[in-house]
């Protein structure tokens, strides 16, 4: 064997594992800046009804539950604002694999506005949502998400209550 194909065969050997933790670190960096994006968005927009941002955190072919159309969620944040206009989020738990972040997160708040055809009413709801979110260059392009909305129907017509306070 000639000694540049061995020296070649070492230094491959020397660097692979080098590599391969490179490799990882910068997957754990993307996947927690992803969750940083998703946990600023969840912040700015959704707890705080700021949707002037939305450029900051979305591609503009980004979807919401298969629509293109993100003004009409946005109109549904704003519609939120009005009847819960101190509503809380906090993030219970945020899990992140490759482009993909998936955040369950609890709402608490006091319905001080018409919402679903009833009147403000004054009482506190609580209630959980799950976002699951896709990013591409540090923004969603994509967007699952869910709320227990029965739940939050039933507390404010009076028929339910939010989980005691912890």
């Amino acid at each position: 064997m000639s000694p540049v194909f061995t020296s070649s065969i070492a230094l491959a050997i020397a660097i692979t594992p080098t590599l391969a933790a490179a490799q990882s670190v910068s997957g754990d960096s993307l996947t927690e800046r992803n969750k940083a994006v998703v946990r600023a968005y969840l912040g700015e927009i959704a707890q705080h009804g700021n949707i002037v941002v939305r450029e900051r955190y979305f591609a503009p072919t980004t979807t919401f539950n298969g629509d293109s159309n993100l003004g009409r969620q946005f109109a549904r944040i704003a519609e939120f604002r009005r009847a819960f206009p101190d509503l809380e989020m906090t993030i219970e738990q945020q899990i992140a694999e490759g482009p993909w972040v998936a955040t369950r997160v609890t709402y608490r708040g006091t319905h001080s506005g018409e919402f679903g055809g009833i009147p403000a009413t004054g009482r506190l709801i609580e209630y959980a949502g799950t976002a699951i979110d896709r990013l591409e260059n540090g923004k969603v392009v994509e967007m699952w998400h869910t709320v227990n909305v029965h739940l939050l129907m039933r507390q404010i017509a009076g028929d339910g209550s939010p989980p005691p306070k912890p």
